[in-house]
């Protein structure tokens, strides 16, 4: 049987897969306004996830992991929030370079968003895991 580091690493580059797949599906959806692609894509990414979680058990966590994961998810979280509130700030009153936006767009800019808190975790997670 494979050492622990081992599962972890191959649980690791299944999640990785997965998240890609996951993002590039939607950003598929995104710009050739495609419908369900970006669903097929979520959907196979979480059926990568659940079966690699389960063939590798890769679920041991200690107090230090929690605590990356709590700050990168928090940080995320912030960011995105704020995003949003530029984004409903921006469409709520006419600015004058970008103008009103219709409800196709604002659907597109919340999906675009909702992709760039997903990157944004993962950057996060990397840096407090190499700062901590």
């Amino acid at each position: 049987m494979p050492d622990n580091t081992n599962n972890k690493r191959m649980f690791m580059i299944w999640h990785l897969t997965a998240t890609a797949l996951a993002v590039g599906g939607m950003i598929v959806e995104l710009l050739t306004s495609t419908e369900f692609i970006g669903l097929i894509g979520v959907v196979i990414a979480m059926i990568i996830l659940f079966s690699a979680k389960r063939r590798y058990r890769a679920g041991s966590f200690d107090e230090r992991t929690m605590e990356i994961y709590r700050r990168a998810t928090s940080t995320a979280f912030r960011l995105t929030a704020v995003g949003l509130l530029i984004f409903w700030l921006l469409n709520r009153y006419h600015h004058p370079v970008i103008g009103a936006m219709s409800g196709e767009e604002v659907g597109d800019g919340v999906g675009v968003l909702i992709c760039l808190m997903l990157c944004c975790y993962l950057g996060f997670y990397v840096y407090y895991r190499r700062r901590m």
